[in-house]
């Protein structure tokens, strides 16, 4: 399989946080032989939350998926996302408490990602969009919720999200990257509160808009009870540009067939709007989640 699609010296920037992001990673590993991920930091629930609170470090949970998807020690990347279930650190991730202790070690948040990437191996980088400390908050139906959680949740739909503070420095490695890449991914993952809130920052959706390489937004499989409840396809991607503020994108990919009994349904005609092409693909594992080996397929043939 890898062999059959690697490309020796192709650059892929996968965008965005969560399981969906690190799917994009694993996919990309089939195909690319230079990768780099940009990371949401506006995750304020569970381990994460409670380090920031406690520390005042960024939320390393979304990075540390992302290191164990690019990790050459699977083994220790196991090990990465072993999580407490009894005592003090109940809820705690060994990779969260690593780049924690990392982050206090080097004095640096981003160097100490940069050292849990070194141990595990990695097979790319993993960036945070910024390494300034940041709260995602959304305009809902009635009024405005703040946090990453409470918006993930929220029963009212989300008509805009945003950071405070609202223009935080985009991390400059993370800026160069983008510049760099053949193809950019943008998705999937939870639209508003992962791949929105890293485009949210000023520096990593200007490089976005600017960037010559092939942008290639994954839509999700499945909607997100409470943040993307009732919303088709051309709702996802209307959403993603108003936030971009571009108007245009190269590819859009597509599950297709729609999976049951919660897929995201869609009608090409308002995405070839957005998009110079529309795929429709098969890219779901039997959960439902994108599969990395149906996606890279997918993914590769677009360049």
């Amino acid at each position: 399989m890898t062999e059959a699609l690697e490309v020796v010296g192709l650059k892929v920037v996968g965008i965005g946080g969560g399981h969906g992001l690190a799917a994009t990673l694993r996919a990309a590993r089939l195909y690319a032989t230079d990768i780099s991920a940009v990371v949401t930091v506006a995750d304020d629930g569970g381990s994460s939350g409670r380090l920031t609170r406690e520390l005042g470090i960024p939320p390393p949970g979304d990075i540390r998926n992302c290191l164990v998807a690019l990790a050459g020690d699977t083994a220790l990347a196991s090990l990465y996302q072993h999580r407490f279930s009894d005592g003090a650190l109940t809820g705690h991730t060994v990779g969260n408490l690593l780049i924690a202790a990392l982050t206090e070690m080097t004095g640096d948040f981003a160097l100490g990602v940069m050292e849990a990437g070194r141990l595990l191996g990695l097979e790319g980088c993993v960036f945070p969009a910024t390494t300034e400390l940041v709260e995602l908050g959304a305009r809902v139906d009635g009024g405005t919720v703040s946090g990453q959680v409470a918006v993930a949740r929220s029963r009212r739909p989300i008509r805009q999200v945003y950071l405070q503070p609202p223009e935080p420095a985009a991390y400059g490695p993370a800026v160069a990257a983008i510049g760099d890449a053949h193809q950019i991914v943008l998705g999937p993952g939870s639209l508003f509160t992962s791949l929105i809130a890293t485009l949210l920052v000023p520096g990593i959706r200007q490089a976005v808009v600017a960037a010559p390489g092939q942008k290639v937004f994954v839509c999700n499989n499945r909607v997100q009870k409470g943040e993307t409840e009732g919303l088709n396809a051309a709702a996802h991607v209307e959403a993603l540009m108003s936030h971009l503020g571009s108007e245009r994108l190269d590819v859009i990919v597509l599950q297709s067939p729609v999976v049951d009994p919660d897929g995201v349904l869609f009608d090409r005609a308002p995405l070839e709007r957005w998009a110079t092409e529309v795929v429709e693909a098969d890219v779901s594992d039997e959960r439902g989640a994108h599969d990395p080996s149906k996606l890279a397929r997918v993914l590769a043939s677009l360049l």
